[in-house]
């Protein structure tokens, strides 16, 4: 006993922890935009119009995710035909730069040239298939699991 008559009580001792076994825990889980309707209906309790305005947020932020998406889309495409007019322009400047070497009588020089232009490109076109195809059985790959 204490000074004002009260037991003490050890922190693990059988009392205190009979006190403790009324506590109760709830936890709410759920994966998506959108809480279960039950929770969504809920939100109107506490603030007014809740519900519409959490399902007006979730279309705001697919919109935005779709703007993007489209804005990433269209801009590795402008990329890639960017990168193909530059590719065409140096591969024509290097194939008539080999053609001009022949005309001026050094046939070996612009032949090798022409040749490693040609073989460079068809080299290009070769890998790019070759990622494409990989990237396309990863897709594959994934879809299957």
């Amino acid at each position: 006993m204490d000074g004002d008559g009260a037991t003490r009580m050890a922190p693990n001792s059988p009392q205190r922890l009979d006190r403790n076994r009324n506590v109760r825990v709830a936890a709410y889980s759920f994966s998506g935009p959108l809480p279960p309707p039950e929770l969504l209906a809920r939100y109107n309790d506490v603030v007014p119009n809740g519900a519409e305005r959490i399902i007006k947020m979730a279309e705001n932020q697919q919109t935005h995710r779709q703007d993007l998406e489209r804005t990433v889309v269209h801009g590795n495409v402008q990329s890639e035909k960017r990168g193909q007019w530059m590719g065409l322009t140096i591969s024509v400047v290097v194939l008539a730069a080999g053609v001009y070497l022949a005309a001026i009588g050094r046939q070996a020089a612009g032949g090798a040239i022409a040749v490693a232009d040609l073989a460079t490109l068809a080299g290009v076109f070769v890998y790019g298939k070759h990622v494409q195809r990989q990237e396309l059985d990863k897709k594959k790959e994934a879809l299957k699991r």
